[in-house]
């Protein structure tokens, strides 16, 4: 790790252009793949630097003005925006709500490319396939910053309310929680939110929900997999294609797009949950005619 680390701090000096630091805490060989793939859609003179968030903090003097910091997730986010008063930094892998609890604590220009869907695309689709009066209910961790009154005014305008509920993040309080609220809710609504799905607790919330016949929308495909209901999101390609747009604004002209969801999303269904619910499916071509997203079963 050393010799990473004196690698790092030489290259910082010698380049001839700025770098970007994918900043992370994940798999090796996960980060390199993502490295890899960023470099085809980056000019050839751009540096890309895999970091761990330990050695990028301890490190930080290495930084110079004109340098993006790519962060992967919400940790390496807040930790970015803890340490860093020089260049620019976009997070990838990490949720709307997720992302604009940390921004305000970023001294430096900061992005983001969301993971999940518009709330309004989702509340859309579900529209036209889930017909239960009962509330949706939101379970989120202070990981999260919700705008509840917003929420709420978009959710009226597809015919459905909102009920929120914070909890703590242990599987114990999850679970009461969502005991909780199936009192008066057959379904609950997710967002992005790292800390509260971790460590399993997203498999044992829903395999509570399937015990009880409830359901969930999920955030991301994984989670249909699990058993949700359905879940609207953008494959790493888009998201990184909207990575690099903001890292080439950055270096070309100085300026950082805003923050936004992939053009390009996806949606896939639960098949056992749409049967046993007894939805019937809009069509491959209706949901890319009318909401713009592409089924699962019909992705180039």
């Amino acid at each position: 790790m050393k010799r990473i680390f004196c690698f790092l701090l030489l290259f910082s000096t010698l380049k001839v252009s700025a770098a970007v630091y994918v900043v992370h805490n994940t798999e090796e060989s996960s980060v390199r793949s993502l490295t890899f793939q960023l470099s085809k859609l980056l000019s050839a003179s751009t540096a890309i630097i895999p970091v761990r968030q330990s050695v990028f903090v301890q490190n930080i003097s290495a930084l110079q003005q004109d340098d993006m910091i790519v962060a992967i997730g919400d940790e390496s986010l807040r930790q970015t925006c803890s340490v860093a008063s020089k260049g620019a930094v976009v997070s990838v892998f990490i949720g709307k709500e997720e992302y604009l609890n940390i921004q305000p604590q970023c001294s430096i220009p900061s992005s983001a490319v969301f993971s999940g869907a518009p709330l309004e695309k989702r509340l859309s689709l579900l529209q036209a396939v889930w017909f239960d009066p009962k509330p949706l209910t939101v379970l989120y961790s202070d990981n999260l910053l919700i705008d509840q009154q917003g929420m709420q005014e978009q959710a009226a305008l597809y015919g459905f309310t909102f009920r929120f509920l914070q909890t703590e993040v242990d599987r114990l309080s999850v679970l009461k929680a969502v005991n909780y609220i199936l009192e008066d809710s057959k379904m609950m609504f997710s967002l992005v939110d790292s800390k509260l799905y971790e460590n399993g607790i997203a498999q044992d919330i829903l395999k509570l929900l399937f015990h009880k016949q409830n359901v969930m929308v999920g955030p991301s495909f994984g989670f249909v997999r699990a058993g949700s209901l359905f879940a609207i999101y953008s494959d790493t390609e888009t998201k990184l294609d909207a990575l690099a747009a903001r890292i080439n604004g950055w270096q070309e002209e100085g300026t950082l797009l805003e923050a936004v969801y992939p053009d390009k999303l996806r949606v896939s269904f639960n098949p056992y949950l749409i049967k046993s619910h007894g939805i019937v499916l809009p069509s491959a071509a209706y949901l890319k005619d009318q909401y713009g997203l592409c089924s699962e079963t019909a992705c180039n």
